[in-house]
């Protein structure tokens, strides 16, 4: 694991305790001591301080990359490089740009990086391409995606930073991409943004349109509670109840025939499922999805993926194009595309 970030027991410790053959070896920091800590806190048994003395590792066979966005290019290079396959937390990088030369990297590699978005290992996912492929609620004719997450660490949150290719597009807004790209690819029709600090937006709503027909999108990312600012430690135990934070996680694909619901996509295992009503709004449908965390499905998948061959749902391909779009979105609500160290 590269860095002692605050995702990393959600997003990889935890999950390891649930997959076969996934052990969490070892951490690195800038910081000794905080590598050392976080260790400590999590059961690693190994410290390095330094991301290059842990990607240089024997002991070390695969990347967990959560860096700063401006840090995912870079250091998933140097360990596609160095002869280490990469699980890259999302977004993919800074811009489209980088992510062609990750793309690179691993195709001269011949090895696997796999995006982290989460939602689309659980088999939810599947489940709702396939209805909507199926016609279960004819043909579509608009998606929204609505994304808004609490900002828990306030102002000062690095997600705040131009410099680390920081704003809500890239964190809420990458995922409300993602899950509208799941339907078909896309193009801007226009975009808009209030910003929480120079070129830094706290909130972006863009409309989209679909290449393969008529079909229409729209999206809204969102950071509330930006003023305020929580004690970290594991976000298991933070209490939202405190604080006046917003969270809206929901897909709804809305038919000739019907309207699909999906709630909270990103963490169904906490949501209602999947719901399908008819023009009258009567349901016809309603699933619950499988209790299993998103995250433990991911990691799975990254083991197979990299040990067996299996399916790689999030492939640099993938990557790249959504990685387009965040950059189209921004550049339609006039600021600048993110840089990369």
């Amino acid at each position: 694991m590269l860095g002692a970030a605050w995702i990393g027991p959600m997003g990889l410790i935890e999950p390891a305790k649930e997959v076969e053959g996934v052990e969490v070896a070892a951490v690195a920091a800038r910081d000794l001591e905080r590598a050392r800590a976080y260790a400590a806190e999590h059961g690693i048994p190994m410290v390095f301080d330094s991301y290059d003395d842990l990607l240089g590792s024997d002991v070390v066979d695969a990347i967990y990359n959560p860096l700063p966005n401006s840090h995912h290019a870079r250091w998933t290079i140097a360990a596609l490089e160095a002869g280490k396959p990469v699980l890259l937390e999302k977004p993919y990088t800074a811009n489209a740009n980088e992510a062609r030369q990750v793309a690179d990297a691993a195709e001269r590699t011949g090895l696997v990086v796999m995006e982290a978005y989460h939602w689309r290992f659980h088999p939810q996912a599947d489940r709702a391409i396939e209805l909507v492929s199926s016609g279960a609620v004819g043909e579509v004719a608009h998606v929204e995606a609505a994304m808004v997450f609490p900002s828990m660490h306030g102002p000062d949150d690095i997600r705040f930073r131009y410099d680390l290719a920081g704003g809500a597009l890239m964190d809420t807004g990458s995922y409300a991409l993602s899950n509208l790209r799941a339907f078909g690819e896309l193009d801007v029709v226009r975009a808009e943004s209030e910003e929480m600090a120079p070129d830094v937006d706290r909130r972006t709503i863009a409309e989209l349109r679909y290449r393969n027909g008529g079909a229409t999108a729209s999206m809204l990312s969102e950071f509330t509670g930006t003023d305020q600012k929580a004690e970290l430690g594991d976000p298991e135990d933070i209490d939202p109840d405190a604080f006046d934070f917003e969270f809206r996680a929901e897909v709804v694909v809305n038919g000739t025939e019907g309207q699909l619901h999906i709630d909270n996509p990103l963490a169904p295992m906490w949501g209602r499922g999947l719901t399908i009503t008819d023009p009258n709004g009567e349901t016809v449908l309603q699933e619950t999805a499988q209790p299993v965390a998103t995250y433990t499905c991911q990691l799975r998948a990254f083991r197979a993926c990299v040990e067996d061959g299996g399916p790689n749902l999030y492939p640099p391909s993938e990557s790249i194009k959504t990685m387009e779009l965040i950059d189209a979105v921004y550049q339609a609500a006039g600021l600048p595309v993110r840089v990369g160290v």
